[in-house]
């Protein structure tokens, strides 16, 4: 059991070794939990300055909470982050474990993860007029 520990650890830091780390990135977590506790688990974020600490690490972008129109029992967070390392910084901060803890006090499950970078556009090449000597 330890090896294969070993070995899926490593594979998830081979694989963040290959990201750009200076990249932006974007992170949707859809959520789900029975009798409201999706907006529970919000306000307490919120109440508790949670969220507040986690907007002021280094490096986050945003953190915002939505309701989705067609699920009263769903939630979708969104964050952004700097880059690779600021998402680090958070995720071995003392906010991350209380937001799961918070997480596991509401009930929150069915969660899917998407992941984005910006898609820059290449530059447009300066065209030149043609020279009609």
């Amino acid at each position: 059991m330890k090896t294969k520990i070993i070995f899926v650890f490593a594979f998830a830091m081979f694989m963040l070794s290959s990201l750009n780390v200076s990249a932006q990135i974007t992170i949707n977590i859809r959520y789900t939990a029975e009798n409201g506790n999706a907006r529970k688990y919000v306000e307490e974020m919120e109440s508790s300055g949670i969220a507040a600490r986690i907007r002021a690490v280094e490096g986050c972008l945003g953190y915002d909470y939505f309701y989705p129109a067609d699920d009263p029992n769903g939630l979708l967070l969104i964050d952004s982050w700097q880059d690779q390392a600021a998402l680090n910084r958070y995720h071995s901060s003392p906010a991350m474990q209380e937001a799961a803890a918070l997480r596991e006090k509401y009930g929150l499950g069915g969660r899917t993860v998407r992941m984005f970078t910006p898609v820059t556009p290449p530059a447009r090449r300066e065209e030149t007029p043609a020279n009609n000597n």
